[in-house]
């Protein structure tokens, strides 16, 4: 026979799942955010993931406009950070015109390395958004370590193989998600 308290455990775990699932935001595209509300409200940092938000995963190089917009924010102040599960290589090339910090094999979900990312950039998590396109790894990642998290439309519609098996079931989230928004 199962302990009460460990049934009430596990059902109080299981409730939570929705919350670390949905994100605060969702837009189509990180052009899209508004960034000015958030340093109306004290954010200094945001950190990226890189395939699928700021580029697809198999283009090396960010594009003249993304490079344009991160420019542009670094302008207004905000501390940039990437935050990618891809490889050192992959990261690392795409980054390194930029010469923003970065984190490769980030291990998302995992909150670790989000927690290194904050460190880096030398703030509170209250001061930081993490902006992706993946519910399993960066809204759950976020919003376990209490960050902010913005989900971004993917970029592409191509994928990994490992990121194509995630998205059959973000779509049943993202339509509770929707439906709870109603």
């Amino acid at each position: 026979m199962i302990p009460f308290f460990a049934v009430s455990k596990a059902f109080k775990i299981l409730s939570a799942f929705p919350k670390y699932f949905f994100p605060q935001e969702m837009v189509d595209s990180v052009f899209e955010v508004d960034y000015d509300k958030f340093w109306d409200n004290g954010v200094r940092g945001l950190i990226f993931d890189i395939d699928n938000t700021l580029a697809t995963f198999d283009v090396a190089l960010p594009d003249n406009e993304t490079i344009a917009f991160l420019r542009t924010l670094e302008e207004k102040g905000f501390a940039i950070c990437f935050l990618s599960n891809n490889s050192k290589r992959r990261v690392e090339i795409f980054s390194a015109d930029l010469g923003y910090p970065h984190i490769w094999r980030a291990q998302k979900p995992r909150r670790g390395n989000l927690h290194k990312a904050i460190d880096i950039l030398g703030l509170d998590k209250s001061q930081v958004v993490l902006i992706g396109d993946q519910i399993f790894t960066d809204c759950l990642a976020g919003n376990r370590a209490g960050v902010y998290t913005v989900l971004t439309t993917p970029i592409g519609i191509k994928d990994e193989w490992q990121v194509k098996l995630k998205r059959m079931p973000e779509k049943f989230v993202l339509r509770a998600i929707k439906q709870a928004k109603l």
